[in-house]
């Protein structure tokens, strides 16, 4: 098993652990891969899936009935559908996101690469995304697979995070500091 930052001691890091675990002795790693990041997308998606898989008064047998119904007409491998199977009647279901996030994080180490997040004060051009994504690679010596988000309220600057880690150049921080600062002088 790869030492990557996946928590084991959460629910949704051992299950994702598992799930990787299983697909690497299936050598079918790429099509898990694959399945996991489709089934994520669609329960991102839908507002009703998600809350169906967190509510209390679905039972755990009436989410694994409508997971791997989902599962099964995507054609996703057989160890995908008994994993959301699994998951639902461990009364997981709302932890799925979680795990295909801590599951693509192990996929992501294997590989070589870090997973991490920028998040701008307006949209960054195909060839600023393409810059900070190398200057990231220069500077951790791996290859970044960089997603990233707008939030007007950053003012200027930028937030990456990579991991636990967060590096924060945001224009918003820098006046709170400043203004911290002029209040305790």
């Amino acid at each position: 098993m790869p030492s990557v930052q996946v928590n084991s001691a959460s629910a949704a890091g051992r299950y994702a652990i598992a799930i990787y675990e299983l697909a690497q002795e299936s050598k079918i790693l790429p099509r898990v891969e694959k399945e996991l990041l489709s089934l994520q997308k669609a329960l991102r998606g839908s507002a009703d899936l998600i809350a169906m898989a967190a509510s209390p008064m679905i039972s755990n047998s009436q989410k694994v009935a409508v997971f791997q119904a989902l599962a099964t007409k995507a054609k996703f491998s057989p160890l995908v559908v008994n994993f959301v199977g699994l998951v639902c009647k461990n009364g997981r279901a709302a932890d799925l996101s979680d795990m295909v996030d801590g599951f693509v994080a192990l996929v992501d180490q294997a590989k070589g690469s870090l997973q991490a997040s920028a998040i701008t004060a307006q949209n960054l051009s195909a060839q600023q995304k393409k810059n900070l994504a190398s200057g990231l690679k220069k500077a951790l010596g791996r290859t970044v697979k960089l997603e990233t988000e707008v939030d007007p309220r950053l003012l200027g600057g930028l937030v990456v995070q990579i991991g636990s880690v967060m590096f924060d150049s945001s224009l918003k921080t820098q006046l709170e500091g400043l203004k911290l600062a002029m209040k305790e002088s």
